[in-house]
């Protein structure tokens, strides 16, 4: 059987063209995976933060009337035990805002993540992403 001259090589360009794909398909996937990670991550500090805040409540208040419907948070409380919480835990995220909307809780942090792979094709930092998340926490004097 004799050869065609034009097909000498075909399958080696293919194999290369496939290979070339399914490496941009794995760093796609692998820095989508990495801004996830860490959105997820900047979540569960703000959830935490959020948290603190809310237990920020009028302390002299509670002391003088206990567990009363009428306890009501700080507001001057709950910035302040929100940057202690962020303090003191060492995460990323940076404290973007703090509110006090109808006794709920309104935390908002935000961080910036360099992909692994395309991260590296500048070195200024162009591909950096800012991934954000918020926490909500509502709360319920007791009865």
């Amino acid at each position: 059987m004799r050869r065609r001259p034009a097909d000498d090589g075909s399958i080696l360009v293919l194999s290369l063209g496939f290979i070339v794909i399914c490496i941009l398909a794995l760093a796609v996937v692998v820095d989508a995976s990495s801004a996830f990670l860490a959105r997820r991550a900047l979540q569960a500090q703000a959830d935490a933060a959020a948290l603190a805040g809310a237990q920020a409540i009028d302390l002299d208040a509670y002391y003088a009337e206990g567990a009363a419907s009428r306890i009501r948070l700080d507001p001057s409380g709950i910035r302040a035990a929100v940057e202690r919480h962020v303090r003191r835990d060492p995460g990323e995220g940076r404290l973007t805002a703090v509110s006090l909307r109808d006794d709920m809780v309104l935390v908002t942090m935000s961080d910036r993540v360099r992909p692994p792979f395309s991260g590296w094709l500048t070195p200024s930092g162009a591909y950096d992403l800012t991934v954000e998340a918020g926490a909500v926490l509502s709360y319920r004097p007791g009865s």
